[in-house]
């Protein structure tokens, strides 16, 4: 069987019976072969191509390494600008159309920060935050006071400025727009129900002199938190906290620059008084000098000045040159009487 077996295999591979080949592409013609040939035209195509992708690779390496920090310093917007309203505005309080040209020119700007998702460049800010919380803060004490000054006949606060002022106020863990938004249309309320003879504004020497009592215990309050982080140098060229409170004392002074340029617009009889312009005017020159603090680079070396300035103790100083520019303005339009005097001396 075995041999059988041999003998078919050694007559399958015999001349006779030759294993079966086919050649493919062997009756080609000579010039379809030319024509499958790469083309030089395609060639430098295709490497252009493959340049073309390397580049946008690197493109997109380059926007996800610089393109984020740069969207971080961008995203940083302080409008420290003078309040200016239209012409054609018909506010009935200035005040109120420069609280809320404050507030509004923050939301539609730069937005508010504390309400960014972790991802957005600005939550990665200190700056402008504080900046935010200063606007919001000094708004939100400046309409508490109006609404205890403002009250009706049954000794009740303003209900639209008292709104105001609880909703102005900065609150941890809380969306901000939602309640800004609303302080705002209380604001507003508040400003059409002057417009109709609805509510009583607030004017005088004596409410004006209160105001400027409040504007003088945020310069006295920043000044002191400010000489504290003063006398430490806990980060190098400055701390957080010290860039925290730059901004926000730099907010508070501006919101006061603004309202007493809108006080004094709205009543110019306030200045009546011997001295009162000069007064005045040093007032004015020492808010916005406040205001318009805006150091490059801020840093806080604990008074040392070896190197860099101390920016937190700079600021100090010029919120208490502030304070007392504002005391010396209510002792001229409110001279202390004599038993005051007395009082003063005694302590």
């Amino acid at each position: 069987m075995e041999a059988a077996q041999k003998s078919s295999n050694e007559q399958s591979q015999t001349p006779e019976h030759p294993p079966v080949v086919t050649l493919i592409g062997a009756d080609i013609p000579p010039a379809y072969l030319d024509d499958a040939e790469p083309s030089p035209l395609m060639d430098v195509a295709a490497r252009f191509w493959s340049r073309v992708l390397t580049y946008v690779r690197m493109a997109l390496a380059a926007v996800l390494v610089l393109g984020y920090p740069a969207a971080i310093v961008l995203s940083h917007e302080i409008n420290d600008h003078p309040v200016v309203l239209p012409k054609t505005s018909n506010w009935a309080s200035i005040e109120a159309g420069t609280a809320l040209t404050l507030l509004g020119r923050e939301l539609t700007g730069p937005g508010w920060v504390s309400d960014r998702s972790g991802w957005h460049p600005q939550s990665r800010l200190t700056a402008l935050p504080a900046w935010q919380d200063g606007i919001a803060g000094g708004l939100s004490d400046y309409t508490g006071l109006l609404a205890s000054l403002t009250v009706d006949d049954s000794g009740l606060a303003d209900e639209d400025l008292d709104a105001a002022s609880r909703l102005l106020a900065p609150a941890a863990g809380v969306m901000a727009v939602p309640r800004l938004n609303a302080a705002a249309e209380a604001l507003q309320r508040y400003d059409g129900r002057l417009a109709r003879g609805l509510a009583e504004p607030a004017s005088g020497v004596d409410v004006f002199d209160s105001k400027l009592a409040l504007y003088a215990d945020w310069a006295v309050d920043a000044a002191d938190k400010l000489k504290k982080q003063a006398s430490s140098a806990d980060a190098w060229p400055a701390s957080s906290e010290d860039i925290t409170e730059i901004y926000e004392a730099r907010a508070r002074a501006h919101v006061a620059h603004q309202l007493i340029l809108a006080s004094l617009t709205a009543e110019p009889n306030l200045l009546s008084a011997e001295g009162a312009t000069e007064a005045a005017d040093q007032v004015f020159f020492s808010w916005r000098r406040a205001a318009e603090f805006k150091p490059l680079i801020v840093t806080s070396q604990a008074n040392t000045g070896t190197i860099f300035a101390d920016h937190p103790a700079t600021l100090s100083f010029y919120m208490t040159e502030a304070a007392e520019a504002t005391r010396s303005l209510r002792n001229v339009l409110k001279p202390p009487t004599d038993a005051a005097l007395s009082v003063a001396s005694a302590g």
